[in-house]
């Protein structure tokens, strides 16, 4: 085997066995268990709970967030794709990959951007 499969593989057996002792460890050595009805009900620092937990939260938010990722994914991929061909001597196929790719990274997001006025309640 290659020395760097060799070590993946160890370091994952290593990670592994570190994490089933771990939880092994903490079920044999921990605090044990104790039931409780209050274990059961909701903390409100003493108050009772009152209506719905479930509130409207804005969703745009993660939208917006998301287009932000999707173009900075773009720009660096663009940037990598840019330093890769500028010495090579390879005619306009990188530049209609490029111009395509583009496109349809911005196809996505537009599309992203047009879904979230369904979202917003």
């Amino acid at each position: 085997m290659d020395a760097g499969v060799t070590t993946f593989l160890v370091f994952a057996v290593v990670a592994a066995a570190f994490g089933v002792g771990s939880i092994l460890a903490n079920r044999s050595l921990g605090a044990k268990r104790r039931q409780s009805y209050l274990q059961l009900t909701t903390y409100e620092c003493g108050e009772q709970a009152e209506g719905e937990a479930q509130i409207d939260f804005p969703t745009q938010h993660y939208t917006f967030a998301i287009v932000f990722v999707a173009v900075d994914v773009l720009g660096f991929i663009l940037a990598l794709w840019g330093l890769t061909f500028h010495t090579a001597n390879s005619g306009w196929y990188p530049v209609f990959v490029a111009a395509a790719f583009t496109a349809l990274a911005i196809t996505g997001i537009y599309y992203a951007l047009s879904g979230e006025k369904r979202w917003v309640v």
